[in-house]
C-alpha cells in the first residue's frame, strides 16, 4: 500500500461496499432473539419483511420459564422487542419500524449441578 493509500485508509474514504444479505439479517435477528429471549437457536423463527421502508421482524419463541421469575410475559416481550430494534440498528444499521412476537410453548431450563 502507498501513503496515499494508507492516508485514505486513515481517513474513512476506503473504495468498497458492505452487503448484508437477507440470510445475514435473518440470522442476526436469530442471534439478539435467542441471546433475549434465553432459548435455544434452534428453537427461535424470525420471518422478515418491509415495513413502509423499514424492517418488519416476526419472531416465534418459547417462553423460558427459568429466565427471570420475578419478570412477567409482558415486559420480557418488551425486553426481546427493544433489544431486537436496538440490535438491528447497532450491528447492522437497519431501521426496524414493528416486530411482532408469538409465544410458542413453554422451555424449561433446568439447571445442572457440578459434581
Amino acid at each position: 500500500m502507498t501513503s496515499a493509500g494508507t492516508a485514505e485508509a486513515l481517513a474513512g474514504t476506503v473504495a468498497g461496499t458492505t452487503i448484508l444479505t437477507a440470510r445475514a439479517l435473518q440470522r442476526l435477528a436469530v442471534g439478539i432473539a435467542h441471546d433475549a429471549a434465553r432459548v435455544a437457536a434452534g428453537d427461535v423463527a424470525v420471518k422478515l419483511s418491509d415495513h413502509r421502508g423499514a424492517l418488519r421482524i416476526s419472531v416465534t419463541v418459547p417462553v423460558a420459564e427459568a429466565a427471570e421469575p420475578d419478570a412477567n410475559l409482558v415486559d420480557r416481550s418488551e425486553d426481546l422487542r427493544r433489544r431486537l430494534i436496538e440490535g438491528m440498528r447497532d450491528l447492522a444499521g437497519r431501521e426496524v419500524g414493528a416486530v411482532d412476537i408469538r409465544y410458542s410453548g413453554v422451555r424449561r431450563n433446568i439447571e445442572k449441578r457440578v459434581r
